[in-house]
């Protein structure tokens, strides 16, 4: 029982951290399903070149869509006059990051970390865009081509694929007309976080379950924890992942404080939400082989060059990052009272939602 109970309050602490930047996240993502519509998506990532490439890598990094849902988003874009290189740069760029993920980083590893995670996000993106629609092998854009009509992935709910619908996070229908504030609201506050809370929670748990078991610094002075060692471990456990990148940061957090290098971490937050199995099949159907070669090569190339290059900046750079990674004792009466807020979102809205597919 003292062990549960410490669990508890690392789990706890870890929650604490995050849930003013992720109940923000949460505001923001609802202003943009309320204010964006699916054809104007369509229409910007419609321009020939490198214009719609970095079209796709805009739009897609504040987008809250994360591994599972951006698969039938990409096939519908693609479908609708997206080119190659644009879908490509949406679908690497988009489930990396998000305002809620984005958020959420800040609270837990400080600005600069951040602040890398968005421009690689971006930097990913404009590469495998271009070298998809340079050496991807064309592939016509037929009817036949389309998602699944199912998808679980990380969010742990079902996606239903409709070429005509474009549904952040997993599950949620649009209205094509336009949608009202409401809607909005109802997105921020009931169907976000019901897509995130399975596999929030359950990354919370796990992470406050090793920073119990495992002391600090556990892996500081071994060889797994550093240098390209780091880099391929990262790799290898986060390619079949099904990860989104909201819930990936408290397990790359755990890993930090045991003794990671903040490059490792940074790998493990590219590589997983972006290169897990169903995505890299989807772009392989979608686009062909060779396109999803590209795609998983160019993306694991620039993390570990973005991780070689966070680990070889000054302590001062990151000194935002250490004091977050190090520093818990300040939390307030504010950061608690959020965090039950943010578990009666999380737990409400899961609750709402199978409540609501119940009845239909």
């Amino acid at each position: 029982m003292p062990l549960l109970i410490q669990v508890l309050e690392n789990t706890w602490s870890l929650l604490v951290e995050m849930a003013p930047y992720l109940l923000s996240g949460f505001f923001i993502a609802g202003l943009l399903h309320w204010l964006i519509r699916p054809s104007w998506i369509e229409a910007w990532l419609g321009s020939p070149g490198f214009k719609g490439i970095r079209n796709g890598c805009l739009l897609g990094i504040p987008l809250p869509l994360c591994s599972c849902s951006v698969i039938p988003v990409a096939t519908s874009l693609y479908q609708n006059g997206a080119s190659r290189g644009a879908t490509v740069s949406f679908l690497s760029s988009t489930p990396q990051t998000g305002v809620d993920s984005i958020l959420a980083t800040y609270s837990l590893m400080g600005g600069p970390f951040t602040c890398v995670r968005v421009v690689v996000a971006f930097i990913s993106g404009i590469i495998s865009g271009s070298l998809v629609e340079r050496l991807g092998k064309k592939t016509e854009k037929s009817p036949a081509v389309e998602p699944p009509e199912t998808v679980t992935g990380c969010c742990g709910s079902t996606v239903k694929s409709d070429p005509d619908e474009v549904a952040p996070c997993c599950s949620n229908k649009e209205n094509k007309t336009g949608r009202s504030f409401f809607d909005g609201l109802r997105y921020a506050c009931i169907t976000l976080p019901s897509d995130l809370a399975g596999t929030l929670i359950t990354a919370l748990f796990i992470a406050g379950l090793i920073a119990t078991l495992l002391p600090p610094d556990w892996l500081a002075d071994s060889a797994l924890s550093q240098g390209i060692t780091a880099f391929i471990l990262a790799t290898l456990v986060s390619l079949p992942l099904y990860v989104c990148a909201t819930a990936s940061i408290p397990l790359a957090y755990t890993l930090v404080a045991g003794g990671f290098s903040p490059g490792a971490a940074l790998v493990f937050l590219i590589v997983g939400p972006a290169t897990n199995t169903a995505t890299v099949a989807a772009v392989w159907k979608l686009l062909g082989h060779r396109a999803a070669l590209i795609y998983v090569g160019s993306l694991v190339l620039v993390a570990w060059l973005a991780g070689w290059f966070l680990n070889r900046l000054p302590e001062t750079a990151l000194l935002g990052f250490h004091q977050h990674v190090d520093a818990h004792e300040s939390i307030n009466i504010w950061q608690h009272f959020t965090a039950m807020v943010l578990v009666t979102l999380l737990i409400g809205g899961r609750l709402l939602s199978r409540i609501r597919s119940s009845n239909n």
